[in-house]
């Protein structure tokens, strides 16, 4: 009896050591990809010609839709590439990622996005492209996106709010625009049952009582805009955006912050406009 139950001990320690083994192997190769992304990211952000950084985004583009077919990398950090923006739900049933690359020649940007959605009841993952489609300003705010007309973003945030339906994700992202403008985007996530990804919802009511679905900030390249969520006050709050002069309305090159701060406050499912708020303290 001692006998068996000193092979059931062996045996245990023996499968112990086989999945360590297995563990150590996969973060070890996970680790080798990682420091080829952060070369091909560094490359992307400060190569010396477009035809260095065009290069650089194709094959690390190529090697990320690769690696995150792999359920290991769900959990890896990837916390040496600093270019690269990783966001999660608090379930760890989502995953975002999110990049992009700048010409050097003519400062224009193109944003590259992936999702992992993890299913528990199948216990399998599914991973969704983003794909940018360049819309209308006029437009952008108006109109539900999914995964093959995307904004291009690079989000910084994320908020989640539960509603009947399930949840909605807040994302708070920034948009390198071209060497005048930048925007920044307040925006909805949502699944649908089959895990479909749509960005956008007709939740935002603005300034003039209109529903937005949603919030797109446009200003110069040389300011930088408050965007974000405050937790004590639960509501979105950013910088007011003003023109320079009267005569520079609409020529968003113009624009930028007026020391004074709006918001969206959430009530009854929706998240209502509000002008000037105290931000002391």
């Amino acid at each position: 009896m001692r006998k068996f139950i000193s092979l059931i001990v062996v045996g245990f320690c023996l499968l112990s050591d086989l999945q360590a083994q297995s563990v150590a192997t996969v973060n070890e190769e996970l680790q080798v990809a990682e420091k080829t992304l952060k070369v091909l990211s560094d490359s992307i952000i400060r190569g010396s010609t477009d035809i260095v950084r065009r290069a650089a985004v194709a094959e690390f583009n190529e090697r990320m839709l690769d690696l995150l077919k792999k359920p290991a990398t769900f959990s890896y950090p990837f916390d040496s590439i600093k270019a690269l923006s990783k966001l999660r739900t608090s379930d760890n049933r989502t995953r975002i990622y999110t990049w992009f690359h700048q010409s050097r020649d003519d400062g224009t940007y193109r944003y590259f996005g992936l999702v992992q959605r993890f299913n528990p009841a199948k216990t399998e993952m599914r991973l969704i492209g983003l794909i940018e489609q360049k819309c209308d300003n006029d437009t952008i705010e108006m109109k539900e996106l999914n995964s093959d007309s995307w904004m291009g973003a690079v989000y910084y945030d994320l908020i989640e709010k539960k509603v009947k339906s399930g949840y909605q994700y807040y994302l708070l992202g920034w948009i390198g625009h071209d060497r005048y403008t930048t925007r920044k985007v307040l925006e909805v996530l949502t699944f649908d049952r089959y895990d479909n990804v749509a960005f956008g919802a007709p939740v935002f009511i603005d300034e003039k009582n209109k529903k937005k679905w949603r919030e797109v900030f446009e200003f110069t390249a040389e300011a930088v805009m408050l965007l974000r969520y405050e937790e004590k006050k639960k509501m979105f709050v950013f910088d007011h955006l003003s023109p320079a002069s009267p005569s520079a309305k609409g020529q968003f090159r113009y624009y930028g912050p007026d020391f004074t701060y709006d918001g969206y406050r959430f009530k009854k499912g929706l998240w209502y406009y509000k002008s000037n708020l105290d931000m002391r303290n």
